[in-house]
């Protein structure tokens, strides 16, 4: 175990007493997903803990998890209307789609699951926050294995002082006999504290002491909250470290040893790379100078594509030439077994990763038809990604309620009759650009598929050029208009 992950362990530790004991409250965790947590963002980071010094790791976990997220979130598109607070509501969703989307849910892909959450703030570009596994801990859970309760926690360093704020998210009223959330009492607190290192919460102080803090309130109830006020993107994989967690798992969690192998493979390839050069062997008496001060004899110094034949050897002949032979077609071959393992056990269809003969890269094939597995996996994560993106809304429309003091007005998302595919747009994996555009124009001929939107995805307007384009249209169609069928005046 190294530094890192035992100050990591210090620290959640510290973090779950101290969160159970300010809040009087229990943690739902367990170590077998601490630790697997921790070693998927070790092996993310480059640091599996197979590395030796003869193996060396090609960190093909975390091309595994970009690929992932490439692919879930390919031309996502959110569409969020029906009243002024819809409309602020879509432009904190855009701007998080544009901003870091694709980011956060490569994070999801390695760690399990993300939540996202509103954080108060009314500009736009700053309305959602992102916490990873090992910033919330959570402390409450249905039947059905959602998340009721969590503690989130954030941390400053400012000099020598680290201040530390506990979120306490949950239910404060109890769930209807007939299992119905509705009418119940959602509670927020905030619990700061100062400290003059990382081994403690330190004392308690006032939010207000930390400027980024000072309009954060200590405590509020919200009535007639039906779900907990955050969405939480989990991993649609089985969680078999432990049953019992309401966690997701990293895409690659069931393929550790393939991992393995797979770096295993690649180093002894890169090795045989290596030792694949030309060698001479010379007989090492051949290789003695004699000083002409001394006369002593010293061996001379090789490159280091010769070698001495010691005596012993049968070295009839002064000097040989070596051409090792290398297994390339065999190295290949095994890397390219373990790839498909990987591809399988990750949800993923057989071949879907290859290693390129001609770059030496390992990278993904075009999605074909018959490549059900990825498209099922891939259309799983997005259901994932749309159902936290549903909840993170409603949370928002709450917050809209509470803190930003907003008129009340419909939003399509927080309606159940309205169909996801008027909603969320993502591009088809089966789909070529061309083929899209088609089909685009001619649900647009037939008026369900908007001129503009078509205009800026497919032929590249941008708003203003639409706009112009529009304005022409329309002065055109009114002047004709004007001048009447026979340009009578």
């Amino acid at each position: 175990m190294n530094i890192f992950t035992r100050v990591k362990e210090f620290f959640m530790n510290l973090f779950k007493t101290s969160a159970e004991k300010e809040f009087n409250v229990d943690i739902i965790a367990s170590d077998l997903m601490e630790i697997a947590q921790t070693e998927w963002q070790n092996i993310i980071k480059g640091r599996p803990y197979w590395i030796s010094e003869n193996v060396h790791t090609i960190n093909f976990a975390k091309f595994l998890c970009y690929y992932t997220s490439k692919k879930t979130c390919l031309d996502l598109n959110v569409t969020i209307a029906g009243s002024d607070r819809a409309d602020y509501i879509n432009q904190c969703i855009k701007a998080m789609i544009q901003k870091s989307i694709r980011d956060k849910v490569e994070d999801a892909c390695g760690a399990g699951g993300i939540i996202i959450k509103p954080n108060g703030t009314y500009n736009p570009a700053g309305a959602i926050d992102y916490v990873m596994p090992g910033s919330f801990a959570v402390t409450e859970k249905n039947s059905n294995g959602d998340i009721l309760g969590v503690i989130f926690i954030d941390r400053k360093i400012k000099g020598d002082d680290y201040y530390t704020r506990l979120e306490y998210q949950h239910f404060t009223t109890s769930v209807a006999d007939d299992g119905d959330n509705a009418g119940r009492t959602y509670t927020i607190e905030n619990k700061a504290f100062k400290s003059q290192g990382s081994d403690s919460l330190g004392r308690s102080i006032n939010l207000t002491e930390v400027p980024e803090w000072k309009n954060i309130p200590e405590s509020i109830n919200i009535s007639n909250v039906e779900k907990p006020l955050f969405g939480y993107f989990k991993m649609p994989y089985n969680n078999t470290i432990d049953y019992a967690s309401p966690e997701g798992v990293a895409v690659f969690a069931n393929c550790l040893e393939e991992l393995r192998n797979l770096d295993v493979a690649w180093s002894r390839k890169d090795g045989e790379v290596d030792d694949s050069q030309h060698i001479t062997f010379i007989n090492e008496n051949a290789l003695m100078k004699r000083d002409k001060n001394t006369g002593d004899k010293n061996r001379v110094e090789l490159p280091r594509f010769v070698k001495g034949l010691k005596h012993g050897v049968d070295a009839s002949n002064t000097i040989d030439e070596h051409v090792p032979t290398m297994l390339t077609d065999q190295r290949v071959a095994d890397i390219n077994s373990i790839l498909s393992m990987i591809s399988t056990k990750a949800g993923f269809s057989q071949g879907q990763f290859v290693l390129d003969r001609k770059t030496g890269i390992a990278t993904a094939t075009e999605i074909e038809s018959d490549d059900s597995e990825t498209v099922e996996t891939i259309t799983d994560i997005r259901n994932a990604l749309k159902s936290a993106i549903k909840d993170l809304v409603y949370a928002m429309d709450k917050y809209c309620d509470v803190f930003f003091d907003m008129p009340s007005g419909y939003v399509n998302v927080l309606d159940e009759d309205v169909a996801d595919e008027d909603i969320f747009y993502f591009k088809d994996l089966l789909a070529s650009f061309e083929q899209d555009r088609q089909r685009a124009y001619q649900l647009m001929v037939q008026g369900v598929y908007s001129k503009r939107k078509y205009l800026k995805e497919y032929e590249g307007f941008n708003d203003k050029e639409v706009d112009e384009m529009f304005a022409e249209r329309d002065a055109e169609n009114a002047s004709d208009n004007k001048d009447g069928l026979f340009n009578e005046e």
